[in-house]
């Protein structure tokens, strides 16, 4: 007990828990000691008496043991953790120690001046020598009503202690304390019936037993709980004892058990071989000692390896169950799969209060808790500064106040995850994530066998969460890739993909989305009497949050085109559904102009839209230059509308700025008036397809390899033969 009360201190002699039951296991084992000490001096005769003091004061010493009840009783309230009790009383520590130091003291004073009390060979004055032998009596009478009460004392000690430890075991839901409980509350029982039956049944009932018997009985009642300490620790990891203390608990009962088996055996064969041979014995002692060494050394392996496999390669031990952990990492790809079952076993073998593991991923961190609150998001989105910010010379930190981190990182880790330690999960020189872990459900700390097995893990798990984290991405980007393909398949099916047949008029239109969908659009809405609407228009920002805001410019439009007196009053309902049903930093740009086939006039609105280009048979250049406010920037604006002649040969260029604006590799803009060039240099009986297609050629071959920065969008229309002048009227009356 002694020794293993050794052990456990300098296992961590900074805990409470091990400095508790390293005070139980030191008081039982010191009692036992000098109370063997005891039975000794009473067997040897006046010199062992003389030598040391009296024999009743040495045995009284031995009751040192007694302390061994009050630890334990300290031990029930603060495992596996503190109860109400000791934390009310800040004296409760020394409280508990009161009655036994009490106790302790008027023995082993008594024990000092009882032999001068009742020695009537004492020569003292006759008139004071009633006066002693009185006192002697009282002393005589008081100490054994003192011991049969304090027996007593120890009784109720026993069951608090048994009381707490049942309170403890109810209220704890972890399995491996639960077995540590278990396992020392049945120590604690037999502890208590060998007690009982050596001390407090013959106390109180006058009961004379032999000393041998009484010495034997509690001795084996303090080696009952101790062993039951022992086998806790070695079999559960009772007090998180490290791995060589384990070991060196284990060998040393090995190696007990064969010297008792070679005292039992050798001694015996020694004694039988001198009866039968007649040989002196110190003539068969050598021989038998040789055989014993080549016959027990296979037996001593294989007894550690029997020892080693029962108490220390338990498939249940969080060590063994940590190295599988490691093992499966690396055979699992899905992240959160990953993610969730290595902090679960994680918290569950370290039995831990709150486990988090956190993954950079790219677009933002991933946490999953194994145990512990949920951790709001906005608290978790500060991880990755803070992770990143851990010093790249180590890869698991304490959070103390020694720890080498930033003071403010610490007091945040302490605060919102109860953090205890951090290991950051680093490959190849990059920090993929973290392991932020709470304190111990039984208030131990980490000991440097935790720590090691938790780094040797997290450098496996860092590879499967680096590989996770590609695979995410590759994932995301494929189904985004696939989403934007369905988009564009969508977005390309609103766009005409045939263009109205009108006598005396040609039209082409395309766009081309720099991205694989795209805030430009078009339109031709066929009306009755020969009449059509155009748009084009140009949204804010790319991909499918412009898709989807051109898309609803489109659909308003064509709700409007059969009902609407005119374009600026479409224009003005457009521009209010788009302020109310949009951000404030989305808008766009669109012109909506109505083709009148009878008249050949044109009649147009701008909201903020790049100018069209008249080009007329005779080569001048009109510009459309009228305008007003882009879209959704304020509600209820007014807008105009300005109309215009056609006549036969006139060509109408309608695009977005990806056209003028588009930059070669020279950063070189294409600009309007090269697209005013390149139209007036074609053939003026090209159809509008073919100005179209030269367009785009042309610009193509100005940007080179560059790739186009914006969508492009270009609608042609070509007046083919002159038409009748006819008085223009609202869009309702020709519908």
């Amino acid at each position: 007990m002694f020794l293993l009360g050794v052990i456990i201190l300098r296992e961590n002699a900074r805990q409470r828990i091990n400095l508790v039951v390293s005070a139980m296991l030191f008081f039982g084992g010191l009692g036992s000691i000098i109370g063997a000490l005891g039975l000794l001096a009473s067997l040897s005769g006046p010199d062992f008496e003389e030598t040391f003091a009296s024999r009743d004061f040495f045995q009284n010493l031995a009751y040192i043991w007694e302390f061994f009840f009050p630890a334990l009783l300290l031990f029930a309230t603060v495992f596996p953790t503190e109860r109400a009790i000791a934390k009310r009383f800040r004296g409760y520590t020394l409280l508990v120690f009161v009655p036994h130091v009490f106790h302790f003291l008027l023995l082993v004073g008594l024990g000092w001046f009882m032999p001068t009390l009742t020695n009537s060979s004492l020569s003292v004055p006759s008139l004071v020598q009633p006066v002693v032998q009185v006192l002697g009596w009282l002393a005589t009478i008081f100490l054994g009503i003192h011991q049969a009460l304090f027996s007593l004392v120890n009784l109720v000690y026993v069951g608090a202690t048994a009381f707490f430890l049942l309170a403890n075991y109810r209220d704890t839901t972890e399995p491996r304390i639960r077995q540590q409980i278990r396992v020392i509350g049945l120590g604690l029982f037999v502890c208590l019936v060998l007690y009982s039956g050596a001390t407090l049944v013959p106390t109180l009932f006058g009961i004379q037993l032999e000393l041998w018997l009484s010495t034997l009985m509690t001795s084996t009642a303090l080696l009952a709980c101790s062993g039951a300490i022992t086998y806790s620790i070695v079999r559960h990891k009772f007090l998180d004892t490290k791995l060589f203390a384990r070991q060196a608990i284990v060998y040393a009962i090995s190696s007990a058990l064969l010297v008792g088996f070679y005292l039992a055996v050798v001694v015996q064969l020694n004694r039988f071989f001198t009866q039968v041979t007649g040989l002196d014995s110190e003539v068969i002692e050598p021989v038998l000692l040789i055989l014993a060494l080549i016959l027990f050394q296979p037996a001593v392996s294989r007894l550690g390896e029997t020892l080693e496999h029962l108490f220390l390669r338990d498939p249940a031990d969080y060590r063994n169950i940590l190295k599988q952990l490691g093992r499966e990492t690396l055979t699992t790809i899905d992240l959160d799969l990953l993610l969730a079952r290595s902090i679960r076993t994680i918290g569950d073998a370290l039995t831990l209060k709150s486990a988090y593991i956190v993954a950079l991923a790219r677009e933002a961190p991933l946490m999953h808790v194994g145990r512990g609150d949920h951790i709001p998001e906005p608290l978790v989105a500060q991880l990755p500064e803070i992770i990143n910010r851990l010093p790249s010379t180590a890869q698991s930190f304490r959070i103390s106040e020694m720890a080498p981190i930033d003071e403010r990182d610490r007091d945040f880790l302490r605060s919102v995850f109860d953090a205890r330690l951090v290991i950051a999960l680093r490959t190849k020189g990059e920090t993929v994530g973290a392991l932020i872990l709470g304190p111990k459900v039984a208030g131990t700390e980490y000991t440097s066998e935790d720590v090691s097995l938790l780094t040797t893990l997290a450098d496996q798990l860092s590879v499967s969460l680096q590989n996770g984290l590609l695979l995410r991405d590759r994932v995301a980007v494929a189904r985004f890739e696939e989403e934007l393909n369905l988009a564009r398949q969508i977005q390309r099916s609103f766009l005409p993909s045939s263009f109205p047949d009108v006598d005396g008029i040609d039209i082409h239109g395309t766009s081309i989305p720099s991205k694989e969908v795209g805030g430009d659009l078009y339109d031709v809405v066929p009306l009755e009497n020969d009449c059509f609407l155009i748009a084009i228009g140009d949204v804010s920002g790319k991909g499918v949050p412009a898709a989807l805001l051109s898309s609803m410019l489109q659909a308003s439009l064509r709700t409007q085109a059969g009902s609407v007196k005119s374009v600026s009053e479409i224009m003005k309902n457009i521009n209010n559904l788009v302020y109310k049903s949009t951000r404030l930093e989305q808008f766009a740009t669109f012109f909506i102009a109505l083709i009148n086939c009878e008249s050949m006039e044109i009649s147009f609105s701008n909201a903020g839209h790049n100018f069209p280009i008249l080009i007329r048979s005779n080569g001048d250049v009109v510009e459309l230059s009228q305008g007003g406010l882009i879209l959704g920037i304020m509600e209820g604006v007014t807008f105009e509308e300005h109309s215009i002649k056609l006549e036969s040969g006139d060509r109408a260029i309608f695009f977005t700025d990806g056209i003028s604006e588009a930059l070669n590799e020279e950063d070189e803009e294409f600009g309007e008036e090269r697209l005013n060039t390149l139209v007036s240099t074609l053939p003026k009986d090209a159809e509008a397809q073919e100005v179209t297609e030269e367009l785009l050629a042309d610009l193509y071959g100005f940007l080179g390899d560059r790739e186009a920065q914006d969508d492009v969008t270009l609608m042609v229309l070509k007046v083919m033969e002159k038409a009748r002048n006819v008085n223009p009227s609202p869009i309702l009356d020709r519908v």
